[in-house]
């Protein structure tokens, strides 16, 4: 079964985004570093709104390294600047 999403919230300290999702039973915590959320975004900004508006992406690149990992169920799954860079060159080649 693929993870499904549960919740996305950005940290009170506002640094990073935190995205829930559950796979196999278990809570996979998404970690969403600043620079990933300028990345994703268009005009970069790395706010509460920008990332409920990218939690679809952030979700699909989280997916696949969750499916991909090999690790704990209960492990982190950090999302970077070169991820979000990554995911865009692979969905301009489907296009």
């Amino acid at each position: 079964m693929l993870p499904r999403f549960v919740t996305a919230f950005l940290k009170s300290s506002g640094d990073k985004g935190v995205v829930v999702m559950e796979h196999d039973g278990a809570h996979r915590v998404v970690v969403v570093d600043r620079e990933a959320l300028y990345e994703i975004s268009s005009p970069p900004r790395a706010d509460e709104s920008r990332l409920q508006q990218s939690v679809g992406a952030i979700c699909e690149i989280a997916t696949a390294k969750i499916l991909k990992d090999g690790r704990s169920s209960h492990s982190r799954i950090a999302v970077s600047a070169s991820d979000v860079a990554a995911w865009k060159l692979e969905r301009s080649k489907l296009h």
